[in-house]
């Protein structure tokens, strides 16, 4: 069992850094309507799918690489009568027309695929003049050979980019705009926990019917080292214009 394999039988909604609560903070900057057209790659259980067109009611195309995860989001859209529906998807072979996005999200995606593939996949289907919106994992400067093999190993990353590495990549792939950003701000008024806040900072959960004891050791693996390289990995946020 992989990662991934971990999230989709575990159904964690909003598993990438900064959860949806960051998502929303990013998608309200843009100008969104219901003729926009956005292109949720790696979209997981449907979490952002179903929260852009509660809120926009815009065109959304929603996929995974994961079986269990596209089956998760569809049964999200039923459940929530949305017409929306989730395709299985390889970001480095992508089925779609060229440029027939306005807005690509990838959220914590692109890190585990072949940058040079998945990147120019993304700029082949976006619009003349749209947007990708990514969040991904960088690897801080004091991060070893040797724990960047280990991290990868447990998480199947191809590679770890620290930030200029990333902003390169997405050059390369043929965006003429790249900006990148480490802060954002947390903006929560309400003071307790409530049910809004917990799914916006990713404590959702949709469990599979059969679930293999591994998998929770996967979990505490997971777990320990989220803690022991808290200082090694961060996020960083890619604005990237086509």
């Amino acid at each position: 069992m992989k990662y991934m394999d971990m999230l989709a039988l575990l159904g964690v909604g909003g598993a990438h850094p900064g959860g949806l609560h960051l998502t929303k903070q990013l998608l309200e900057k843009e100008e969104i309507n219901s003729d926009t057209s956005i292109l949720d790659i790696g979209c997981g259980t449907g979490q952002t799918s179903a929260y852009l067109y509660c809120r926009y009611g815009c065109e959304i195309t929603a996929c995974d690489i994961n079986a269990t995860m596209v089956q998760k989001a569809n049964k999200r859209f039923e459940q929530l009568k949305l017409p929306c529906k989730a395709t299985i998807e390889n970001i480095e072979d992508l089925s779609f027309d060229n440029e027939s996005f306005d807005i690509i999200l990838l959220e914590s995606v692109a890190a585990f695929t072949n940058l040079s593939s998945s990147l120019k996949e993304c700029k082949r289907v976006l619009k003349k003049g749209g947007i990708i919106l990514a969040i991904e994992t960088v690897k801080e400067p004091q991060m070893t050979e040797q724990d960047e093999r280990l991290v990868s190993e447990f998480y199947h990353f191809q590679s770890i980019p620290n930030e200029m590495e990333w902003v390169e990549y997405w050059k390369k792939a043929g965006f003429s705009t790249v900006v990148s950003r480490r802060e954002y701000k947390v903006e929560v008024e309400v003071e307790g926990e409530d049910e809004e806040q917990n799914i916006d900072f990713g404590t959702e959960f949709d469990l599979s019917d059969e679930i293999p004891s591994n998998i929770y050791d996967l979990f505490d693996d997971h777990e320990r080292l989220t803690k022991k390289y808290q200082n090694l990995l961060g996020f960083c946020i890619f604005r990237c214009i086509s």
